[in-house]
């Protein structure tokens, strides 16, 4: 087996084997070239400091990762690690990680970071048996917008993000971050602000990335108010947010349904 950067195979060659890899993964994941090419913009991953795994010369595994500065260090982050289903069995993804560590290493990565799938066991062994440890069960949840029969709150979008990616602790995952070109609107009630909310809207859906409200589970139906008034009947999804969050049985009372809870992990590199 061979181990090379990412970014020496074509955009279409890294994303054929990105399908081929997770054809069978838990929750759908086939990209195209555009929708790869996104994702690794949004996320900050990195083709250069990605991996990808040939065995006779053949692509058999591909690992994705980026870094960021934070204010105690560089972080790593795992954006996908998965093995065409003919390679599997053969300890192809523990040497891509034990790769992807002697690299951290050289970068002076400080932890690294990732989330797995909970009903996803061979990977959950996997990592923890490389060093990860979890730190927050995470959970993913869709519904529809509805009319909640309650006073809508007001939203006012905020255009400087400073401020917010600034409260922004390192435990908050990876994808729910400002920074992967998320929107912000600060919530309020006559003259009072309730908090901010951080998510991402395309014409048909709304994704709550972050939500910061002084009491979320009295607020919460009140704020999909507001969105429903402009919006209408769109889908609405709750994506990685800490399982224990007191607003989720609300939501959950108002027909959203679970998808998926996955465990995020941490390991020390340095």
């Amino acid at each position: 087996m061979e181990i090379y950067q990412l970014e020496s195979i074509l955009l279409r060659q890294q994303v054929a084997l990105w399908n081929e890899a997770f054809s069978d993964y838990l929750v759908p994941a086939a990209m195209t070239e555009a929708s790869f090419t996104a994702r690794m913009e949004k996320l900050h991953l990195s083709a250069q400091e990605s991996l990808v795994a040939k065995v006779d010369g053949e692509a058999a595994a591909v690992i994705l990762t980026g870094t960021r500065n934070f204010k105690t260090g560089i972080i790593a982050w795992i954006g996908g690690l998965a093995v065409v289903p003919k390679f599997r069995k053969k300890g192809i993804s523990r040497q891509l990680l034990e790769q992807l560590f002697v690299r951290y290493q050289e970068q002076g990565v400080k932890e690294s970071r990732l989330e797995v799938i909970s009903e996803n066991v061979p990977a959950l062994k996997l990592y923890e048996k490389v060093g990860y440890k979890p730190i927050n069960e995470l959970i993913y949840l869709t519904g529809n917008l509805q009319n909640y029969g309650v006073v809508c709150s007001r939203l006012e979008d905020v255009s400087n993000t400073a401020e917010y990616v600034a409260l922004e602790n390192e435990d908050l995952p990876w994808q729910n971050r400002i920074t992967a070109h998320h929107k912000i609107a600060t919530i309020w009630q006559d003259e009072e602000q309730l908090g901010y909310i951080v998510y991402s809207l395309s014409d048909d859906n709304l994704i709550l990335l972050q939500v910061r409200l002084n009491h979320a589970s009295t607020q919460i139906l009140s704020v999909l108010q507001a969105f429903y008034e402009i919006y209408g009947n769109i889908s609405c999804a709750v994506f990685n947010e800490i399982i224990t969050n007191n607003y989720l049985p609300v939501l959950l009372n108002k027909e959203f349904k679970k998808v998926a809870t996955q465990i995020q992990m941490c390991k020390e590199v340095q």
